[in-house]
């Protein structure tokens, strides 16, 4: 059973100084194991006049001990330890499963190669493809329950998908009631960790993995899927240097509570050394916790030593959630500047003050390298510099390209719309394809506005309610639960679930849409088929129209990015399952947008001269040297006439105006 979640209780703002650090680890260590009276004295006893530094302390004990209730005897002890009782107990206990020699499947099993914290790692023959893979035998009582093993299975599926140079690819997954195997790619060479432990690591050696590293946390990152467990030990690098990471995600299935367990957020995944507070404080997961992550590798990496090397449990959960990391020069002297920042900044205690993306990380490291060894960097400095204002030259045109295109396509939808029923050609309208751009632009101003107006309105609502919860921190312990309630549920919902909610959501939402504006569609309708009422395309309606823009925009901003998050989430396992779960929303949104845009033109530009022919009121829409184009929305039939400049039944009047009358069902008075 995965362990229960521990609230986040500790203020974090408060970061204890190195110096008051070397002062409290001692008494820290010792009032662990006193219970909360007698630690409370000797803690006032040892700081009598530290207020502040005594109740941070306190808190840090706090957390140690729900922490210790959380974990359990047996993983308290793995945590002090890191990695080593771990890989202890997942060695014996595969010993017994997996045997030098023998077959399993068609993968015939050489020799050890390794051993982490979820089993040992074989070499063994692929007897069909003749090739070498990694065989990694899963062991532990976690895996003794269907769950566990269903959990397992799901998260192989995604991380099977994932396909990249510096991501080991896992093939397949054994499965036996004995045994469960993870049959991944072989890669030659040693962890980042067992090099590490012999030594520092060359310090542009170290940037340029971590700078491959980078790269696969982008690629997978942009698909949803968070490693959960990285650290030194989880990144192989093969005799030429290059970096591949291991176990993408599979932690997250060791770790996984189950269903009968009270939490408030998530289970702690990962290993403690390398978790970012607030995965050890809540159990969050999230990208920044990569992030973290990736710095502490890098960290024990240029300096062969952990950012805390605490080895008593209590000391080492005070350290991660109370204290900052060394900086790298204090270590390693000729640790630039640069990387010194660098690595702060990845090793920050607020996730909001790290790099929010890999793709920022990385492209910082890159500056890092490029410094470190600019002849044989990433990317010299004079050669990227051209390279990137190139791309970002190509970027721009293609862009530019791509949006002209767009507003052209839009306008000569809306001017279409216009135009046909008033069988208005290119002569007669007076209007070439080079104006349909603009009328593109000028139909997206009014639905971008209601965008922006309602992020704006978001954006103080949030910046509000970020100002309440840190001002009242019972609240803000609510909300965390309520978020990671909500959170919890959400990803125990199948992908395809959600999809289905969310598309029934979208089609009810805009099917309540078109009958509350029943009577605009039906006025657009009868224009385009020359018939009917046209009554709410006139001035009375303005506001009415208006509304129906504004709320259709709305509902495309709350569907777009609900499907966008909602994609972005799905475990994208096969090409397939992928292209077909864009088709929904891909409909919808388009459908959705064509109703936005397609009838701005009728809408609020549809204006001619007001003029009487034979008696009869009339607009003149358009001409063709001595030739008019009329429209005249009282006959009932016959709307469009084309009559003579010199026609003496044609009177002009000189007034610009809508084509739609007040009320387009009587004739107006002449004037």
């Amino acid at each position: 059973m995965a362990p229960p979640v521990v609230k986040n209780e500790l203020d974090t703002s408060a970061i204890v100084s190195p110096q008051d650090w070397q002062r409290a680890r001692p008494v820290l260590t010792v009032a662990a194991d006193l219970e909360e009276k007698d630690r409370t004295r000797l803690i006032e006893m040892h700081f009598p006049s530290e207020p502040t530094l005594r109740g941070e302390l306190l808190s840090m004990l706090e957390t140690h001990d729900r922490l210790k209730r959380a974990l359990g005897p047996e993983r308290v002890a793995a945590f002090s330890l890191g990695e080593t009782r771990q890989e202890a107990t997942s060695a014996s206990s595969s010993d017994e499963l997996v045997h030098i020699g023998e077959t399993y499947g068609p993968y015939r099993v050489l020799r050890m190669i390794g051993e982490g914290g979820m089993g040992r790692v074989f070499l063994a023959e692929d007897m069909r493809l003749g090739r070498y893979v990694a065989l990694k035998s899963l062991a532990g009582q976690w895996l003794g329950s269907p769950d566990a093993r269903r959990r397992l299975l799901k998260e192989a599926r995604t991380a099977a998908a994932l396909t990249h140079p510096h991501i080991a690819t896992l093939y397949d997954v054994l499965e036996d009631p004995r045994y469960l195997l993870l049959v991944m790619e072989y890669v030659e060479g040693r962890t980042a960790g067992a090099i590490a432990a012999e030594g520092r690591i060359p310090l542009s050696q170290a940037v340029r993995l971590t700078i491959q590293i980078c790269e696969a946390l982008i690629y997978a990152h942009d698909r949803g899927i968070i490693h959960c467990d990285l650290k030194p030990s989880n990144v192989q690098v093969s005799p030429d240097g290059t970096a591949k990471v291991l176990d993408f995600g599979l932690a997250h299935a060791k770790y996984e509570r189950d269903g009968d367990s009270a939490s408030a957020r998530g289970p702690l995944v990962g290993t403690p050394p390398y978790m970012p507070p607030e995965r050890l404080l809540t159990g969050v997961l999230s990208v920044s916790g990569d992030i973290y992550s990736l710095g502490a590798t890098l960290f024990e990496m240029v300096t062969g030593r952990r950012p805390f090397e605490e080895t008593d449990f209590a000391t080492l959960t005070g350290a991660i959630v109370g204290t900052a990391a060394p900086a790298v020069s204090s270590i390693v002297p000729e640790c630039p500047a640069s990387l010194d920042k660098v690595v702060a900044r990845a090793l920050e205690k607020y996730p909001n003050r790290r790099y929010q993306t890999a793709r920022e990380f990385c492209t910082d490291l890159q500056e890092v390298l490029r410094e470190l060894d600019p002849e044989n960097s990433v990317m010299p400095a004079a050669v990227g510099r051209n390279a990137w204002l190139s791309s970002r030259s190509l970027i721009a045109a293609i862009i530019a390209i791509a949006t002209i295109a767009s507003l052209t396509l839009i306008g000569f939808v809306t001017s279409t719309a216009y135009s046909s029923p008033l069988r208005l050609t290119m002569s007669f309208d007076g209007e070439s394809p080079v104006w349909w751009p603009v009328w593109g632009l000028r139909s997206l101003v009014l639905p971008f506005a209601q965008v922006a107006f309602a992020l704006l309105v978001l954006g103080v609502i949030n910046q509000l309610w970020r100002i309440a919860l840190a001002a009242i921190k019972p609240l803000r312990r609510r909300w965390d639960r309520i978020l990671a309630a909500g959170a919890g549920a959400l990803r125990s919902i199948p992908s395809t679930t959600l999809a289905s909610g969310l598309l029934i959501a979208h089609v009810g939402t805009l099917t309540l849409f078109l009958w509350r504006f029943k009577d605009v569609i039906g006025s657009f309708n009868n224009f385009l088929l020359q018939s009917g009422s046209l009554d709410v395309l006139g001035p009375d309606y303005a506001d009415e129209r208006k509304l129906y823009v504004r709320l259709l925009s709305l509902l495309m901003f709350v569907f777009g990015w609900s499907w966008y998050r909602l994609l972005k989430m799905s475990p994208q396992t096969q090409e397939q399952t992928r292209a077909a779960s864009w088709v929904a929303p891909a409909v919808m949104m388009i459908l959705t947008f064509g109703l936005m845009v397609t009838p701005y033109r009728l809408f609020f530009q549809s204006r001619g001269e007001r003029v009487s022919y034979a008696a009869q009121s009339c607009y003149l829409v358009g001409q063709k040297g001595n030739e008019a184009k009329l429209f005249c929305p009282f006959q009932g039939t016959a709307w469009n006439k084309v009559v003579s400049l010199n026609d003496p039944a044609l009177k002009r009047s000189g007034t610009i105006e809508t084509i739609f009358p007040a009320t387009s069902g009587s004739e107006p008075k002449p004037q």
